[in-house]
């Protein structure tokens, strides 16, 4: 599977929705295959040089973060697919975390 590191040092991210569980076509939560930690997905709004646009993250395990939060998706990736005759972009990250009040995000360490 392809997968495309997303440089995030010139964007502002900010949570749009609160995290819920990532779920199958049959309802059950799916869950990291490396570490067998129950997926969610959480809503981000990133605002960049372009504008703004809302992107789906998903994480292992539940981030701790509300909605309105400024935060960091660590190591964010974008993962390319095709199904069915249908395609698109879907996020992952290693975590997202919140940026605490009055700190700017940093384009250095910033997961990027």
């Amino acid at each position: 599977m392809a997968t495309i590191k997303v440089d995030i040092s010139e964007d502002r991210y900010s949570v749009g929705a609160a995290p819920k569980p990532k779920t199958d076509m049959q309802g059950r939560q799916r869950t990291d295959r490396l570490s067998g930690i129950g997926l969610s997905v959480t809503q981000l709004v990133k605002i960049g040089p372009e504008g703004a646009e809302v992107l789906n993250c998903t994480t292992a395990g539940v981030p701790d973060v509300a909605v309105g939060d400024e935060v960091r998706p660590r190591n964010l990736i974008a993962i390319p697919w095709q199904q069915d005759g249908r395609s698109g972009v879907s996020f992952k990250a290693d975590a997202i975390e919140t940026i605490p009040a009055g700190q700017t995000p940093s384009a250095k360490g910033a997961g990027s």
